[in-house]
Order: C-alpha cells, then sequence, then structure tokens
C-alpha cells in the first residue's frame, strides 16, 4: 500500500490542524509585529488578529472598552484568564488558578 504525505502551509499567528472550510477560530491574538497575520497571512477581525502589547496588559483601556482579559474570556462558562496582577507573566495574561 503506497502512503502519501500531505503537507498544508499555512502560515500565520494561529497554529492548528483542519480544513479552512470547516474550521472555526475565535478569540484568537497575537502580538503585533510577530508576524504577518493570523491565518494565511491574514488578520479576520474580531476572530483572529494581532493585539498591541498594551492592549494584551490592559495599559490605559479607555473607559467603557472591554479588557483584553474579558474579551479572552467572551464566550466561556466560567473566567479561564485573568490579568497578571502579580507580574508572573510580564503582564500579560495568566491562566486562572483553580
Amino acid at each position: 500500500m503506497q502512503q502519501t504525505q500531505v503537507i498544508i502551509l499555512i502560515y500565520g499567528g494561529v497554529a492548528g490542524t483542519g480544513s479552512l472550510e470547516n474550521t472555526t477560530v475565535t478569540n484568537c491574538y497575537y502580538l503585533e509585529g510577530t508576524c504577518a497575520g493570523a491565518v494565511n497571512l491574514k488578520d479576520i477581525s474580531e476572530t483572529a488578529e494581532s493585539r498591541t502589547e498594551a492592549q494584551m496588559k490592559d495599559i490605559d483601556v479607555p473607559e467603557g472598552t472591554a479588557s483584553f482579559v474579558d474579551k479572552l474570556n467572551a464566550g466561556n462558562e466560567e473566567t479561564v484568564w485573568v490579568k497578571d496582577t502579580e507580574n508572573k507573566n510580564n503582564g500579560y495574561p495568566i491562566l486562572k488558578e483553580n
């Protein structure tokens, strides 16, 4: 039996496997300037896109605007991400401890 090797070359800030036709990406963010785009070198507004360091660390968030941590937790039944108040992750959000 002959084996066929399939190589998929999709570059961006989101890593994973699957076909683009049946894959849903939500709440995906990467640090601005670290790659050319989230999926196939493009960002997908409100789905997979870049954020600045200040945005990810919730620095100077305008009043009435959801924090980055709130966006990460959107759609979750419980809080998964919390602010890094003890600088364990250089100010970037961390997973909530149980």
